[in-house]
């Protein structure tokens, strides 16, 4: 920045060059848009069932349980097992009768699994469970 005065006098006011200024803010916006880490969230690469009819769930307050044609477990994104399941429902507080716990399960997925899932869910008193599927593209 320039600090100069049109007149030497001790009472004059200095002159500030904003152009360097501009210049040095406008490459720290651009330095930290190109170098931010955007937070994206691991997926699972799951094949939902597909429905031919149904309506759609939407509620603010949800917990999701996936399961892998692996047979792997994960609860909000998180590994875990079904023995684990139990004590990570407590651990959020939920009230089981206001949230709505999403399963996704894989299409390959042992139904065994996904029956002990619902089994560790209701024992918490989870009422509201519901299973993931996707929708069939729309037809004209």
């Amino acid at each position: 920045m320039n600090f100069s005065s049109k007149n030497k006098k001790v009472g004059g006011s200095p002159i500030i060059n904003m152009t360097p200024l501009v210049d040095v803010i406008l490459q720290l916006v651009i330095f930290f848009m190109v170098t931010a880490q955007f937070a994206v969230l691991p997926g699972l690469k799951l094949l939902l069932p597909e429905l031919t009819s149904g309506s759609l769930v939407q509620t603010a307050e949800r917990l999701e349980v996936s399961i892998t044609s692996q047979n792997d477990l994960f609860f909000e994104g998180q590994p875990t097992t079904v023995a684990r399941l139990a004590e990570l429902l407590d651990q959020t507080g939920a009230d089981g009768n206001e949230v709505v716990v999403l399963i996704s399960a894989d299409r390959e997925t042992d139904y065994g699994l996904v029956f002990q899932v619902i089994e560790a869910l209701r024992l918490k008193n989870f009422n509201r469970v519901v299973m993931g599927a996707t929708l069939p593209p729309p037809t004209e």
